[in-house]
């Protein structure tokens, strides 16, 4: 919020956050009780070059930031922050000197990136205060408010500011001189040439813009053409999608159902079922049967050396509920 006539003037490669807000009058009048004087005037802003300004920073009246400083989030600035400075807080004070800034953003940095800025060998931007180079807020304020019409004042800050390239222009640190006068300049200001518009004459007509060329029925039947060609392409490619899917459902399928025929085919699944049979059945030589049916599984299956363990495991299990004659039976098949 800009009042009252007063400036607010921003130096080269400053960098800003978002919601930034400037005002450099108090939205009331504050007076004096006893002089009946104003206390709170409309003044000015400055911020020199290579600031660093974080989000939601409010920038009060009279503030003035040196160059190569940085002001905190969420910051008040009330007063003059120093060059190669850190300041933050509501007010703002400084909390770090004796420091600089560099505009890269390390958001998307590896190690390797991070590593290379670790340490870099520059004064670029460690700035110094020369009183021959110093462009006094003061002094700049003095003298806009002498002139009276804008083109003297957009001439002196063309003049002055614009062009003045120094690099400490802004630059200012603590107990340095403040109140002095502005290094001399050239009005090169008058060297430039503008061109004067006359509001009365007439002004050229633009060309009207060409019309949109339209397509021929040739051209629209193609383009149908190429529309249902590419939405079959899509509905094959949908399809291929949807088989293949149904492929490898087929596939699982068939892998369960071969591992469940494994475990009924094996050795152990079948002995089992041979057990359970003969004891359901065991009042009706249940388990004289249960040994002709181990016969016809070693039989049918190619027995290991395991085979004879098992075989005699199961009998054990079931021996008490074998006859005289069973266990004679028994004994001799055991031997085989």
């Amino acid at each position: 919020m800009l009042l009252s006539e007063k400036n607010i003037i921003i130096g080269d490669q400053c960098l800003f956050s978002h919601t930034i807000w400037f005002r450099n009058a108090d939205p009331h009048l504050i007076y004096d009780n006893i002089t009946n004087k104003r206390i709170n005037p409309t003044q000015s802003i400055y911020i020199g070059d290579h600031v660093w300004v974080g989000q939601e920073v409010a920038f009060l009246k009279k503030s003035f930031v040196a160059s190569g400083s940085i002001i905190g989030t969420k910051s008040v600035v009330t007063k003059l922050c120093y060059s190669n400075t850190i300041n933050a807080g509501n007010p703002i004070k400084q909390v770090k000197e004796n420091i600089s800034w560099r505009g890269e953003c390390v958001h998307n940095w590896d190690l390797e990136e991070t590593n290379k800025y670790n340490y870099i060998p520059n004064n670029d931007f460690k700035y110094t205060y020369n009183q021959n180079e110093f462009l006094s807020p003061k002094a700049i304020e003095e003298k806009l408010d002498s002139l009276n019409t804008a083109q003297e004042k957009l001439e002196f800050v063309y003049n002055v500011i614009y062009c003045n390239k120094n690099k400490n222009r802004f630059a200012y640190f603590k107990d340095m001189p403040y109140d002095i006068p502005l290094p001399k300049y050239e009005n090169k200001f008058k060297s430039l040439k503008f061109e004067e518009i006359d509001e009365t004459k007439p002004q050229p007509t633009p060309p009207a813009p060409k019309p949109t060329p339209q397509p021929t029925p040739q051209e629209l039947e193609i383009k149908a053409l190429k529309e249902q060609l590419a939405q079959k392409e899509q509905e094959l490619i949908n399809m291929k999608d949807k088989f293949d899917k149904q492929n490898t459902n087929i596939s699982i399928l068939e892998n369960k159902y071969q591992k469940a025929l494994n475990t009924k085919n094996h050795l152990s699944y079948k002995l089992g079922e041979a057990l359970i049979k003969a004891n359901k059945n065991w009042y009706k030589g249940g388990c004289v049967k249960f040994i002709f049916e181990v016969m016809r599984i070693k039989k049918g299956i190619e027995i290991e050396g395991k085979f004879r363990r098992w075989f005699i495991l199961l009998l054990k299990y079931n021996v008490n509920l074998l006859n005289s004659r069973d266990k004679i039976l028994l004994y001799n098949y055991s031997k085989y």
